[in-house]
């Protein structure tokens, strides 16, 4: 059987529509169990969330090689969620 020697997927985001509902929007990634906000918060703008997955993504993968295993797409957190004002860990990286 030959070896994989390369395999992209299509992004999970690709004909999502927007989420209108009023929080603060981030990037995410899931690994196992663990969770990270990796870009954000984009406030009430889920759309510019959603923009983003595929460079964050991109990213992530350039910084860690495991990433490729990740799952990476958006999540929203109420306004009052006390992560909700935290900063993403790869917003310095996209000038935020």
């Amino acid at each position: 059987m030959p070896a994989i020697a390369n395999y992209t997927h299509a992004a999970e985001t690709q004909g999502q529509q927007p989420d209108t509902k009023p929080g603060a929007y981030f990037v995410s990634v899931v690994d196992g169990q663990r969770v990270g906000l990796l870009l954000g918060p984009f406030v009430d703008n889920h759309a510019a969330a959603l923009a983003r997955v595929d460079m964050v993504r991109a990213k992530a993968e350039e910084m860690d090689s495991r990433a490729v295993f990740y799952a990476f797409g958006t999540v929203r957190l109420d306004a009052d969620h006390p992560r909700a004002e935290k900063h993403g860990i790869l917003n310095s990286h996209f000038g935020m």
